[in-house]
């Protein structure tokens, strides 16, 4: 009743209802009450009846049953504005008033409904339990269970974080996320799409922190998704982002046209169960008992489908005519097809192996041309030292040893050009074989070392070597081609600062520890910009006596080994070359 007066009141209120001293048509001193006036008590006093009715049906039920099998009632709360998982239903009323005026109101039934409302029911009568639901503003609920005036929950998110004053049965649903927009909207597929716009969401919205992190969308709150919705088709924002299933209800039951659901799922997705206060283990294991017998015989199945088998596209009837047609034509293409590909066959098979026989005269062609360019440029680099040694052989033939100092000289000439040309033939022997067969777990702190050891580093050279996680600084590679590769590089850097500077050595794993980094950096004079693209061809060299093969070399050897080594920067100030190597820790023996 206390419902009848208020609803008339907002009535009054807007000017709907008509003053009480209206008199009747043709009954000029008789009081009446309008028509749709009379409809709204008519459906409050049916609800009331319905009302006293289950409540004497249980008190009956309750006398009736033996003491020693009595049920223990069991009270449960749930959010009162979560459709279509628990809400109070409403019925629209129309009718004309006594000026003949349509007047609207909606009424809000006392017995609420939805998938949890159902679910309760039904498993309670699944344990022989009776459970009291009573609907509330959700933050009351937690208080509520928090403060052990109810004994649990019909239906919550699972939080990991609420776990400290409630327990959760097995989960009944998923609440996802999802992003609605108008059906013309054709450029908003992602979450990042919406940067730039207004976007709508509810308050109570479980990922609203999460959106919230994201400071190029603006977000517009509202009380309910049927208000963003509402907002959605007023154009007062762009999209609209919540709950997949309530946002549907919503469209649903408001019959809001010209929605669509785009792109993936938003954030992550939350199991959804009843939950019961904290320590009711007894409790707890009648629930999940239920659940599973309701799991099992397929009523959580029938409640889904009842409750959110919604969609946002009623069905068509031309959508099976659609279907059939399509078969149809499919089956005639596939015919077709099969026709087409027999006649391809032959062709394909004989153009396969026209283009097998061409594609290996290629490659000959290719290993010629690689050959004959490899032996020009080798022929250039032995051309010099022996056309020196040449010349020193005719000079020592005709001079003679009489002048000791000369004699000397022409011998010191001819041994450092015999070591030249040595050097270039093992540096392309080196090349062609730079896959190691003695791999081995190797430490490249080891080897760094070595190899700083065994070079004579002018002291003026300053150096500094550091090395990070040195238990992870393992590679799985032959010790002596890592040394090689090593060496050169150094080497490079001290010939590039001269007399003066400093060499900086920096070996560290990677953020996921999959690969190890070795840096080497100098503060010579760089590698002009013209050339940084030659440094790793063959037999280019910016120094005199360079053989051009130190740095492809050590290229190849590195990417044998499923590395890459590349120039990181140059500049006056100096280089800086990277070395990254599977480490041995991912890598099959």
């Amino acid at each position: 009743m206390s419902l009848f007066i208020l609803l008339t009141v907002i009535v009054v209120s807007a000017g709907f209802i008509a003053p009480p001293e209206i008199a009747a048509e043709g009954n000029p001193g008789e009081k009446t009450t309008p028509g749709w006036q009379m409809e709204i008590e008519a459906k409050k006093e049916a609800q009331e009846k319905a009302r006293m009715t289950r409540e004497k049906a249980r008190e009956l039920t309750e006398a009736t049953r033996e003491p020693g099998i009595r049920k223990k009632t069991v009270v449960f709360a749930g959010n009162a504005k979560f459709a279509p998982y628990s809400y109070f239903p409403e019925q629209t009323l129309s009718a004309l008033d006594a000026r003949q005026e349509l007047v609207t109101v909606t009424v809000v039934e006392e017995e609420p409904t939805g998938y949890s409302i159902d679910l309760v029911k039904i498993l309670s009568a699944t344990i022989n339990k009776d459970i009291t639901i009573k609907l509330m503003p959700w933050e009351k609920c937690l208080s509520e269970l928090r403060a052990g005036h109810i004994n649990g929950l019909i239906g919550a998110p699972v939080y990991k974080e609420r776990e400290r004053y409630m327990d959760y049965s097995e989960p009944v649903a998923e609440i996802d996320f999802a992003i609605f927009v108008e059906t013309t909207n054709r450029y908003v597929n992602s979450v990042k799409s919406l940067r730039g716009t207004v976007v709508g969401v509810c308050k109570s919205c479980l990922i609203i922190n999460e959106l919230q992190k994201d400071e190029r969308i603006k977000l517009l709150e509202t009380e309910s998704v049927f208000e963003a919705l509402s907002k959605l088709k007023n154009k007062e924002v762009t999209a609209v982002i919540a709950e997949k299933d309530v946002a549907l209800f919503y469209i649903q039951q408001k019959k809001i046209k010209n929605i669509k659901i785009v792109g993936p799922p938003v954030g992550q997705a939350y199991k959804y169960a009843l939950a019961v206060r904290k320590n009711e283990t007894a409790l707890l294991k009648e629930i999940n008992r239920g659940i599973t017998t309701l799991d099992k015989n397929g009523t959580l199945d029938r409640l889904r489908r009842k409750w959110f088998g919604l969609y946002l596209v009623e069905a068509f009837p031309w959508k099976m005519v659609a279907m059939i047609i399509g078969g149809i034509t499919g089956i005639m293409l596939v015919l077709m097809g099969l026709l087409w590909v027999t006649s391809l066959n032959a062709t394909v098979k004989m153009k396969t192996r026209q283009i097998q026989i061409m594609s290996q005269k290629m490659v000959e062609k290719d290993k010629l041309a690689v050959l004959g360019k490899l032996a020009g440029q080798i022929a250039h680099e032995l051309r010099t030292p022996l056309s020196i040694i040449n010349n020193s052989v005719f000079l020592l033939r005709k001079e003679g040893s009489e002048n000791r100092e000369l004699f000397e000289k022409r011998l010191r000439m001819l041994e450092d050009k015999i070591k030249l040309s040595s050097n270039i033939l093992e540096s392309i022997l080196s090349y062609s074989r730079v896959k190691a067969e003695m791999a081995s777990t190797v430490s490249v702190k080891e080897c760094i070392e070595a190899v700083l050891k065994d070079m004579d580093t002018p002291e003026s050279i300053e150096r500094e070597v550091s090395f990070e996680k040195e238990e992870a600084l393992m590679v799985f590679m032959d010790f002596h081609q890592l040394y090689s590769v090593l060496r050169n590089l150094v080497l490079n850097s001290i010939q590039a600062m001269g007399s003066k500077g400093k060499l900086i050595i920096k070996v560290f794993p990677s953020d996921d520890d999959s690969k190890v980094c070795i840096r080497i950096c100098d503060t010579g004079h760089g590698i002009m910009e013209s050339v940084q693209t030659k440094i790793f061809n063959l037999f280019y060299s910016s120094k005199i006596t360079g053989t051009g093969l130190g740095l492809p070399i050590s290229k190849s050897i590195i990417e044998a080994n499923g590395g890459h080594l590349y120039l990181e920067e140059t500049s006056e100030k100096g280089t800086c070359f990277i070395i990254k190597l599977p480490s041995s820790k991912i890598l099959p023996r």
